[in-house]
């Protein structure tokens, strides 16, 4: 399976995944996460409906006054005009999946009733999942949160690839600004 991870500060949003593969190989050209225009999308569970969200949803560009705007605008937003094309794309096929969206600094885990539920300050999906928030729990207290959470989410991946067998092989890691740029960083822990 795999680990995927979201952290959240003041300024931007990290989405963090391990490079294991459902069979018991590493696969460095078969990505987790995938950009599309400013969203982070990473997906756990059936490899259909994963291959769908991540490929074949358009999702909507953000309009420009949402930006700097609240995260419950931003909630808003995403419940009305972000889950109706993933509704559309899936038609009746049955979700079974998770997934975490990132976008301009925000993050947001929909779940497999297609329910948007918050992902901030930090969220964890597939089989090591438990083992990440655990290790992220004490770290959103740290005082440079805001600055160094990337770090943390690191370390929680860190934690569930020793403990989760299906987490494993190199990291791979994208920032999202608030003002919609995405930064790739490959880290081979």
């Amino acid at each position: 399976m795999t680990t995927i991870i979201t952290t959240t500060g003041n300024n931007f949003a990290t989405l963090t995944a391990d490079q294991g593969i459902t069979s018991d190989l590493i696969h460095p050209d078969m990505p987790k996460i995938i950009v599309q225009d400013t969203w982070l999308i990473g997906v756990a569970g059936n490899a259909r409906v994963c291959d769908q969200l991540q490929y074949m949803v358009r999702y909507p560009k953000p309009p420009p006054e949402l930006l700097g705007q609240h995260y419950n605008d931003w909630f808003a937003w995403v419940v009305t005009k972000v889950i109706p094309a993933i509704d559309s794309t899936l038609k009746s096929t049955d979700m079974e999946a998770n997934a975490l969206l990132v976008t301009h600094g925000k993050a947001f885990l929909i779940d497999e009733s297609l329910s948007v539920l918050s992902a901030q300050p930090y969220w964890a999906i597939g089989s090591g999942a438990f083992l990440a928030i655990g290790a992220l729990a004490n770290k959103q207290y740290e005082p440079d949160w805001n600055k160094n959470h990337d770090l943390s989410a690191l370390s929680g991946m860190q934690a569930a690839s020793m403990h989760d067998l299906s987490t494993r092989g190199p990291v791979d890691q994208y920032k999202s600004l608030a003002s919609g740029k995405i930064i790739e960083r490959s880290n081979g822990i």
